[in-house]
């Protein structure tokens, strides 16, 4: 039986990039410990059970399994192997059911949801996957899916059941990927744009439509620069009001927030922490980020921090950490 919720959020961490420790604590960052031996930590949004990459061993083939654990300390189990593109990852909003992708090291990837408490498995979709994202009410997820490795991905989102039947598309472009569900019957994606002007490779705005793909609405304008790619959606608040982006390309990745309503965009903590905040989790109520300095790549230089979504100080939960999630 999984744990019960936890009495306050919970924040998870990883530290010491070269034998990886997940770390618990304190939405604040107090009565830190370890928890288990892997990476890539995610925390249900109940508080209660805690997934991760396991870390891998010296010597032979490394298969990455999905791991979960009580939050409350306890044995992990393998919830299922084969676990290669963890950043295609959702929660359904009652805590029972993740969505994630499984496969082979080179190939075609499955998308699953995978039930928290008995590890049954169900295969969505097969294919190459951007973004999964289940809808406020956990009855569906929406996700990006290309059906082959070319880039630029000629991709599309797809709408399907959690309960079973045949995914729809509600994207006809091949140009759409990295779908997040909010609220307000909003779904915010990726449209990648200029492919044929832009040397590298097609930039990235942000664009929202309706939850069956119509009232289609451009959201950013962005520069981009050559071998940077641009704008992917992270999190919603609660009410719809703010959105948390990431602005990625080559060496790079950074956070940025973006106004549903008016596209504009800014850079929290630019001035306080310098460029390299990558911004991991919003809270619901839109009022703080959570993300690491120190740049897109893991080291000594890295401390988990929160941000005021309208800018300010930021303040210090775990230093030398990265990959923070919570479920404030």
């Amino acid at each position: 039986m999984l744990a019960p919720a936890a009495a306050q959020a919970t924040l998870v961490y990883v530290r010491n990039p070269n034998k990886p420790v997940v770390w618990i604590a304190q939405n604040n960052g107090s009565q830190a410990h370890k928890l288990a031996q892997g990476s890539t930590p995610r925390v249900t949004p109940n508080g209660s059970v805690v997934v991760y990459e396991n870390a891998p061993t010296s010597g032979g083939n490394y298969t990455p399994k999905l791991m979960v654990t009580p939050a409350a300390g306890g044995s992990s189990r393998t919830l299922a192997t084969g676990w290669r593109n963890p950043f295609v990852f959702a929660f359904s909003p009652d805590s029972s059911t993740i969505a994630t992708v499984l496969g082979p090291e080179i190939g075609s990837e499955q998308l699953v949801l995978i039930n928290l408490e008995t590890g049954v498995q169900r295969t969505v979709a097969k294919g190459y996957f951007s973004a999964v994202s289940f809808s406020p009410d956990g009855t569906q997820i929406v996700y990006g899916r290309s059906a082959s490795e070319r880039y630029p991905q000629s991709s599309d989102i797809y709408q399907a059941s959690v309960s079973g039947g045949a995914p729809v598309a509600i994207t006809h472009d091949h140009h759409s990927l990295s779908p997040l569900w909010g609220p307000n019957g909003k779904i915010a994606f990726v449209k990648q744009l200029e492919a044929k002007q832009r040397l590298y490779g097609p930039k990235n705005e942000l664009y929202l439509m309706s939850e069956s793909g119509g009232s289609v609405k451009r959201l950013t304008h962005t520069k981009v620069a050559p071998l940077l790619q641009g704008l992917t959606p992270t999190q919603w608040s609660a009410n719809g009001t703010r959105l948390l982006a990431e602005f990625g390309g080559e060496d790079t990745s950074y956070a940025v927030t973006v106004n549903p309503s008016s596209g504009a965009q800014h850079r929290p903590g630019s001035g306080q922490i310098g460029l390299g905040f990558v911004g991991d989790a919003l809270s619901a109520d839109g009022s703080t980020i959570l993300g690491s300095t120190g740049g897109f790549e893991p080291g000594p230089g890295h401390n988990v921090v929160t941000v005021p979504y309208g800018g300010g100080k930021p303040t210090v939960l775990a230093r030398n950490a990265y990959e923070p999630d919570w479920n404030r």
